[in-house]
Protein backbone atom coordinates (compact mmCIF):
# COMPACT_ATOMS: atom_id res chain seq x y z
CA UNK A 1 0.00 0.00 0.00
CA UNK A 2 1.09 3.33 -0.97
CA UNK A 3 0.98 6.49 1.90
CA UNK A 4 0.21 9.66 0.77
CA UNK A 5 0.60 12.78 2.40
CA UNK A 6 -2.29 15.57 2.39
CA UNK A 7 -2.14 18.54 4.32
CA UNK A 8 -5.58 19.89 4.89
CA UNK A 9 -6.75 23.52 6.85
CA UNK A 10 -10.13 23.23 8.25
CA UNK A 11 -11.70 25.86 9.48
CA UNK A 12 -13.73 24.02 12.34
CA UNK A 13 -14.31 20.45 13.74
CA UNK A 14 -16.74 19.65 11.55
CA UNK A 15 -14.35 20.09 8.12
CA UNK A 16 -12.48 17.93 9.89
CA UNK A 17 -15.52 15.67 10.30
CA UNK A 18 -16.48 15.48 7.03
CA UNK A 19 -13.03 14.75 5.85
CA UNK A 20 -12.65 11.43 7.87
CA UNK A 21 -16.62 10.57 6.76
CA UNK A 22 -15.31 10.72 3.16
CA UNK A 23 -12.43 8.52 3.51
CA UNK A 24 -14.13 5.77 5.78
CA UNK A 25 -16.90 6.27 3.05
CA UNK A 26 -14.26 5.55 0.13
CA UNK A 27 -12.82 2.41 2.99
CA UNK A 28 -9.51 4.66 2.89
CA UNK A 29 -7.30 3.81 6.05
CA UNK A 30 -5.96 7.32 7.22
CA UNK A 31 -4.68 8.85 10.74
CA UNK A 32 -5.10 12.31 11.61
CA UNK A 33 -2.38 14.18 13.03
CA UNK A 34 -2.65 17.27 14.93
CA UNK A 35 0.28 20.01 13.73
CA UNK A 36 1.29 19.95 17.36
CA UNK A 37 1.70 16.41 17.75
CA UNK A 38 4.52 16.90 14.58
CA UNK A 39 6.00 19.87 15.92
CA UNK A 40 6.32 18.14 19.23
CA UNK A 41 7.80 15.60 17.64
CA UNK A 42 10.05 17.24 15.20
CA UNK A 43 11.16 18.83 18.43
CA UNK A 44 12.58 15.86 20.13
CA UNK A 45 14.38 15.07 17.06
CA UNK A 46 16.13 18.45 16.68
CA UNK A 47 17.15 17.73 20.55
CA UNK A 48 18.26 14.41 20.10
CA UNK A 49 20.49 15.43 16.83
CA UNK A 50 21.83 17.81 19.84
CA UNK A 51 22.99 15.55 21.77
CA UNK A 52 24.38 13.65 19.14
CA UNK A 53 26.45 16.43 17.95
CA UNK A 54 27.46 17.27 21.53
CA UNK A 55 28.51 13.59 22.01
CA UNK A 56 31.12 13.79 19.18
CA UNK A 57 32.56 16.62 19.76
CA UNK A 58 33.21 15.38 23.68
CA UNK A 59 31.21 17.85 25.52
CA UNK A 60 28.48 14.83 26.58
CA UNK A 61 29.44 11.59 27.60
CA UNK A 62 27.83 8.52 25.43
CA UNK A 63 25.44 6.15 27.73
CA UNK A 64 24.69 2.80 26.98
CA UNK A 65 21.25 1.68 25.57
CA UNK A 66 20.74 -0.27 28.48
CA UNK A 67 21.04 2.49 30.88
CA UNK A 68 18.78 4.50 28.74
CA UNK A 69 16.27 2.36 27.91
CA UNK A 70 16.33 1.49 31.95
CA UNK A 71 15.49 5.35 32.71
CA UNK A 72 12.29 4.69 30.78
Amino acid sequence: MKTLRIKAYPKNKQQIQSIADFLKKEGIEFELVEKEEFLEFISEVKSSLGQIKQIQEGKQKKELAKDFLNEL
